[in-house]
């Protein structure tokens, strides 16, 4: 047997062995990078879910009525929610029956929530906007879409139906809610909408 065929043949097999481990480095490689890619991106979901459903049912123990005080209070003429703006951004006030009397008067106080737009899409709390217009708290920040707006087609709304005695509340979340450079509603920048219907039970509709 020829012995230069011979050592030529394994160096042969040797390049196959390497070029065989090279694509499966590549391989797991690659599952590793689209595990993670799938993983972060599940886990922003949730973080998302997590904040948006916190406003929603920040909103709707408030509007409701928590244990200390009434919830939303008013009639068709002295409306128990308003859309407003403060300090040029868009806000939701609630007149709240403060000493749970059943009756829309000097005692009540109003609650608000204000969506403060870039750079930091929060939401603010007013607990007390009737005494205290300057104290609030941050229930949420960085990731709410605009705008607080009555328009139904905005990703973040609120609509006062005065018939029927609800609003509807839609929150949309956003993980970069400047949407630059990936688009909301992509793997890179994920988002979520959740939407309520919040039912006041103390409001009269006459």
């Amino acid at each position: 047997m020829n012995p230069h065929l011979s050592k030529s043949v394994t160096l042969i097999e040797l390049l196959i062995a390497v070029s065989i481990f090279a694509l499966i480095a590549v391989g797991f490689s690659n599952i590793d990078t689209f595990s993670r890619y799938h993983v972060t991106s599940s886990d922003r979901r949730v973080k998302l879910q997590n904040d948006a459903s916190y406003v929603l049912e920040h909103m709707a123990k408030n509007i409701t009525g928590t244990g200390t005080r009434g919830g939303a209070i008013g009639d068709i003429n002295q409306p128990p929610v308003n859309l407003t703006t403060i300090g040029g951004n868009n806000a939701i006030t609630v007149w709240i029956d403060a000493n749970i009397n059943g009756t829309r008067d000097a005692p009540d106080k109003q609650i608000v929530y204000r969506y403060r737009p870039a750079p930091n899409y929060e939401i603010r709390y007013y607990p007390n906007y009737t005494d205290a217009p300057a104290s609030y708290e941050v229930i949420t920040s960085k990731k709410i879409r605009p705008d607080f707006s009555s328009n139904l087609s905005q990703p973040t709304y609120c609509a006062y139906n005065s018939d029927n005695n609800y609003i509807d509340v839609q929150i949309t979340a956003c993980w970069d809610p400047d949407g630059s450079p990936a688009a909301c509603g992509s793997l890179d920048n994920p988002a979520l909408v959740i939407k309520n219907r919040i039912y006041m039970p103390a409001v009269s509709t006459h």
